[in-house]
């Protein structure tokens, strides 16, 4: 099956245009760039009513699905981010995301508060992962839900094919009440220990993860990071994982300090699967030792782990200059896929997090804009997530990606 592309034109809030893709299939796997309550014209329906924009948002996925012979009973893995100052009940938006979700096994779910999107209208932004079989085919899907783990409306980890999806673990027990409150380290620890068990329930362990991303409570210090990392970065042997660490204001709920995510892969017989890590030289490093890696490959698919503009001692290059920074990532980006045997032209998915309070749309003009003159359309698919601040001091943004190496046939497009 060649690669297939949906184009939609309220993909984002862009006011130029790009070579991204609303959604890009490529056999099994399917992947949904950021959809909002936005119109042909990019202008914000439903403004200052979150449940009508969810609504929006999930009707946009579910087109961008169609285009590329999917639904929503397909997706395994929904990413939601949402604005809120205290007061949104989440509970009753994780019910609305499974009514529109409906599957069963239910998808992995992540959700992640923050005070602004890329448009000040914007009240939140869906982005999943599906996979459906290259002859039309549903794939069997497999929950993870460990005795113990607290009560949550969607799996806590899906297994679909090779595919292992973790959603958004928390340090909370059975009755959902908060442990070790305050302390981050502690919480890190529970976390990992929730992932290794939510793996084993999926006939996987720790050794199978890939993509290992993290939220977490911080102001946008090295010291933030290390504290986050102190646990994350050690909790797999080498080759290990690549992933994401994202500073935010606050989680859900109120007292909890690190939100951490996790995809797989495992061969459908149960064995582990080979990998390849990149570390290509004269990449930037972590601030303290961890066992880490910039990308992992697991046959076709290559995972990238976000890419900051930095030193081999971790420090900021180009501080203050977001178009620099940018392409910086995105040089990075361009060495981690050819180092695993690729090209750009194999990326399939880009998440961009930026620094901004949401009210300059000229910021995320600028991000698109230097990301997408990487690509020739049609593109990958993109989302951009602003943030007040980003992981280490000095950054304005980090470029995490997927990509999937395939033969040099044909692409195949439809428009929404």
């Amino acid at each position: 099956m060649p690669r297939q592309t949906a184009i939609s034109p309220s993909t984002s809030a862009s006011t130029i245009p790009t070579t991204f893709s609303a959604g890009v299939r490529q056999e099994e796997m399917i992947f949904v760039g950021g959809q909002a309550a936005l119109g042909p014209d990019g202008q914000v329906l439903h403004p200052g009513r979150l449940a009508a924009q969810c609504e929006a948002a999930a009707d946009g996925v579910e087109r961008v699905l169609g285009n590329l012979g999917a639904d929503l009973a397909d997706v395994v893995k929904l990413v939601c981010f949402y604005v809120t100052h205290g007061e949104v009940d989440e509970a009753a938006l994780v019910a609305q995301l499974r009514r529109r979700f409906a599957a069963n096994p239910a998808p992995a779910l992540t959700i992640v508060p923050l005070p602004a999107l890329s448009h000040p209208e914007l009240l939140i932004e869906l982005e999943c992962i599906a996979m459906r079989r290259p002859d039309g085919g549903h794939f069997e899907r497999h929950a993870g839900n460990p005795a113990g783990h607290w009560p949550w409306p969607f799996n806590h980890g899906l297994r679909c094919g090779e595919m292992l999806f973790l959603g958004g673990q928390k340090p909370l027990d059975a009755e959902g009440g908060l442990r070790a409150e305050g302390d981050i380290v502690e919480q890190a620890r529970i976390n990992i220990d929730n992932i290794a068990r939510v793996a084993r329930s999926l006939g996987a362990d720790l050794d199978d993860i890939c993509r290992f991303n993290t939220f977490y409570v911080g102001i946008g210090t090295s010291e933030d990071w290390a504290k986050a990392a102190e646990v994350r970065g050690n909790a797999f042997e080498r080759p290990g994982v690549c992933g994401t660490g994202v500073p935010v204001p606050a989680l859900y709920p109120a007292g909890l300090g690190i939100l951490q995510e996790a995809t797989g892969k495992l061969g459908t017989d149960g064995a582990r699967l080979p990998r390849r890590p990149s570390l290509p030289e004269g990449h930037w490093d972590w601030p303290i030792p961890v066992k880490a890696q910039q990308g992992v490959r697991i046959g076709r698919m290559v995972m990238i782990g976000g890419q900051i503009s930095a030193d081999e001692a971790s420090r900021a290059l180009d501080p203050g200059d977001l178009a620099a920074q940018t392409a910086r990532c995105m040089d990075y980006i361009e060495a981690v896929v050819r180092d695993l045997g690729g090209s750009m032209r194999d990326i399939v998915k880009v998440n961009a997090f930026y620094a901004s309070d949401g009210s300059d749309s000229a910021r995320y003009q600028r991000v698109l804009k230097v990301i997408s003159e990487r690509f020739s359309a049609p593109g990958p698919v993109f989302t951009g997530i602003p943030l007040r601040v980003l992981g280490l001091t000095g950054l304005e943004i980090e470029v995490e990606a997927y990509a999937l190496l395939e033969d040099r046939s044909d692409t195949q497009e439809s428009d929404l």
